[in-house]
């Protein structure tokens, strides 16, 4: 820091003001710069908040249209979830397993 001897309080006071308001300047530029760091940072954490939302959407939409919940066998019998489920049975008729 400098040590100036000043004439008058005035010359002082004026020395000091300038001071200040070069501090205050690069405190608010300092204030600033924080500012757009933290608004960049939160942008690229929403872009990739909003990435995964679509990713995941698309996914379930996948795996929802990809999903039989009516098949058709060869001889034209519908059945759902083809298979056996506790003690139902949805497998051909039996006039169709004489057929073959």
């Amino acid at each position: 820091m400098e040590d100036k001897n000043f004439e008058t309080w005035s010359e002082a006071e004026k020395h000091i003001a300038e001071k200040l308001m070069l501090q205050s300047e690069s405190f608010a530029n300092a204030v600033i710069e924080q500012a757009k760091a933290s608004a960049k940072r939160w942008f690229v954490a929403w872009l990739i908040t909003l990435a995964a939302l679509v990713g995941t959407n698309a996914a379930w939409l996948y795996v929802w249209q990809s999903y039989e919940y009516v098949s058709q066998d060869g001889s034209g019998i519908n059945s759902i979830n083809t298979g056996n489920q506790e003690d139902i049975d949805y497998g051909a008729d039996s006039a169709v397993e004489k057929e073959r």
